[in-house]
């Protein structure tokens, strides 16, 4: 067995090849915003941030690191990673977080989240392109024709922010946010004139509010990349109450779910989870169909 790690392209790779098999971990660099739910979900604690200096005066967001030693290519954070960075093969063969491809996933041993973006084009005006304008991940393009607008969405890249959602005119765009949860930032303590939080938010779900930074929750995908670079961990408050997801009772989920949330959301879940199983139960009984 062989394991190795580099960086090539702008993206950093690990791997571990056996003689029939070869397991591969790609962080695409450019995609990575520096957030912390992969970290905060290994449960092989294999995948750290690193610091980045400042550009210019700006913050820039942390760099993710991977340790190959203790990767095990489960492919878990690449199943949470809000801004698809993170991809897994094996063999050659790419999984995607929403389909078959990566082992935990395949072997039952972790969800696929709900997230997903839908935009009908037959409600969009002829001159209008506001959901690509405003998108902060430029995924969105326009083309308007005789037939009305054709509109390409890069879903796989969509992080749920739902600034689209809310900028259309027309109601003709709908968000799946896979994760819910509240940003609250404690003004009082931040420091005098910082923005570093604003630098590094990915999603433009932070601004400025007589100096201080604020914030606007139906923007915030409660990834923590602000959390990473705040000088005053206590001015700013990320929690996270549930998570949308396919249906799934494995350990290795209730575990990723309590390091994301937090236990309260963990017994959320099991309570809700043991109130379907009794209403099954009942429903059994009385012969309704189910």
């Amino acid at each position: 067995m062989k394991r190795y790690k580099k960086e090539s392209g702008g993206n950093l790779e690990i791997g571990q090849v056996f003689y029939t098999k070869r397991f591969a971990l790609t962080v695409d660099r450019a995609l990575c915003k520096g957030c912390v739910l992969c970290k905060l979900v290994c449960p092989r604690e294999a995948i750290s941030l690193i610091p980045a200096a400042e550009i210019k005066g700006k913050a820039v967001a942390p760099r993710v690191d991977v340790d190959e030693s203790k990767c095990d290519y489960h492919g878990i954070c690449a199943v949470v990673c809000p801004f698809s960075a993170i991809k897994i093969s094996v063999s050659g063969v790419e999984g995607a977080p929403a389909v078959k491809g990566i082992p935990a996933v395949e072997k039952g041993a972790f969800p696929t989240l709900s997230r997903d973006i839908e935009i009908d084009g037959s409600k969009c005006p002829s001159d209008c392109d506001i959901c690509a304008e405003k998108c902060p991940l430029s995924i969105i393009e326009v083309k308007h024709g005789e037939k009305g607008a054709d509109v390409a969405v890069k879903k796989e890249l969509c992080a749920g922010c739902q600034i689209c959602w809310e900028e259309c005119p027309e109601n003709a765009v709908k968000v799946t946010k896979f994760i819910e949860g509240s940003i609250n930032i404690r003004q009082e303590l931040c420091p005098k004139g910082c923005r570093k939080c604003l630098d590094v938010c990915p999603l433009n779900a932070l601004y400025m509010d007589g100096g201080k930074v604020g914030a606007n929750n139906n923007n915030c995908i409660y990834c923590g990349a602000c959390q990473n670079v705040c000088p005053e961990p206590a001015a700013l408050e990320i929690t996270r109450t549930a998570v949308r997801h396919s249906p799934s009772v494995s350990g290795a989920w209730y575990k990723g779910l309590e390091r994301i949330t937090s236990a309260a959301g963990l017994n959320k879940e099991l309570a809700a989870a043991r109130a379907d199983k009794a209403r099954a139960a009942v429903n059994k009984l009385k012969g309704v169909p189910t």
